[in-house]
């Protein structure tokens, strides 16, 4: 089972926005179906409709921070003949979620993605790997897509993400990459900032690493979020919080991150965090004894742990929990950033096969060759 993948082409990020919503028009009508089912159904703090007017509050920040991006997301609504507004609340869901209308339910499962950044000192090969486990509803599984979007105005983007989203993971042939997990939650009784879909999404359009950093820090957002930063040659860690980002550098050649804020200088936690606190030790405690010669299957190894089962590392539905309340890693992303090569496995990898998913212009990657490295 492999994830559909979806080449999108246009000059700019209008024409980019409609040629995906044409070809993903099923799959963005059926995810979107599928979370107005859930929103109203109880699951959330608001429902579909009030989620939607949260949203439309965030179009003013969206807009200074990335007009483009919302010209894109107008070429989906178009393509894929549905509402704008739909799609904007598919994009900032998160967010709107944390807006409290009621107290939050005991039904919600905790815990999220989990990650992991190897440099080149821990690296078999010498090469800088980046890898995530995708962990959310086991319902959402439906619209996991890879879309390549084939730019003539910069890097060309391999993104894993929601059919209809801009991005969740990926990397670019500039040799960028990302991954990202949700940190505590937190309930805001304001709209402020940028949804983070919108900054991973710009993150990944920048062909120097500086720029692509300064997405994160440039960015007011509602929710806490962890976001790994790779390159040939380096990786950092960014806590994003709503005082400042705290910053991880590796230990070891190593970033490994789950879902609690690791950042020594950060004192507290005030949530029930779940599996979050082993999940990113035990990935450590598969590479860490190999530092200097972690090799991808070792990665893929750490990422089918089941120490904490069902919340472990390669998570699997709690069966204590409703159908749409149970969370499951819909698919681990393997990315060779040195050799911009990347692998995606479509449910738990415990039990799918990676497949590598190739350049559509393997060509254009040379454009940045020269680019110093670290």
């Amino acid at each position: 089972m492999e994830m559909p993948v979806f080449t999108i082409r246009g000059k700019n990020h209008r024409e980019r926005g409609v040629d995906y919503g044409v070809q993903c028009k099923e799959l963005i009508q059926g995810v979107l179906e599928r979370y107005i089912r859930f929103f109203n159904g109880g699951h959330t703090a608001v429902s579909w409709d009030e989620a939607k007017v949260i949203s439309k509050e965030f179009l003013p920040f969206i807009r200074s921070y990335s007009p483009e991006l919302l010209d894109e997301l107008e070429g989906i609504a178009q393509g894929a003949d549905v509402e704008f507004d739909d799609l904007l609340t598919l994009n900032s869901r998160s967010e709107a979620m944390t807006l409290v209308r009621r107290p939050p339910s005991d039904k919600e499962e905790l815990d999220g993605c989990s990650s992991v950044a190897v440099l080149p000192d821990a690296s078999a090969n010498g090469h800088t790997i980046l890898a995530q486990n995708w962990d959310t509803y086991t319902w959402q599984e439906y619209g996991t897509v890879i879309l390549q979007i084939l730019r003539d105005d910069g890097p060309d983007l391999m993104i894993v993400t929601e059919a209809g989203q801009l991005a969740r993971y990926g990397m670019n042939q500039a040799g960028i990459a990302l991954g990202v997990n949700s940190l505590q939650k937190t309930y805001n009784p304001e709209v402020f900032g940028i949804p983070s879909v919108f900054i991973r999404r710009k993150f990944l359009e920048q062909d120097r690493y500086v720029d692509a950093v300064n997405q994160i820090f440039g960015a007011e957002s509602m929710l806490p979020m962890y976001y790994v930063a790779a390159y040939c040659g380096d990786a950092m860690g960014f806590e994003k919080l709503k005082d400042g980002q705290l910053v991880l550098y590796p230990e070891n050649g190593l970033i490994a991150h789950s879902n609690h804020i690791r950042h020594p200088h950060y004192a507290y936690q005030v949530d029930a965090l779940g599996g979050t606190l082993y999940r990113d030790r035990r990935i450590l405690k598969h590479l860490q004894p190999k530092a200097g010669a972690v090799t991808m299957e070792d990665i893929k190894d750490a990422f089918k742990d089941h120490f904490g089962y069902p919340f472990s590392v390669c998570r699997h539905g709690d069966s204590r929990k409703t159908e749409l309340n149970r969370i499951s890693t819909l698919g681990c992303i393997l990315m060779d950033v040195t050799d911009r090569r990347i692998w995606v496995c479509k449910g738990t990898p415990c039990c799918g096969e990676f497949k590598e998913y190739m350049w559509e212009r393997p060509h254009k990657k040379s454009d940045w060759d020269q680019i110093e490295k670290w």
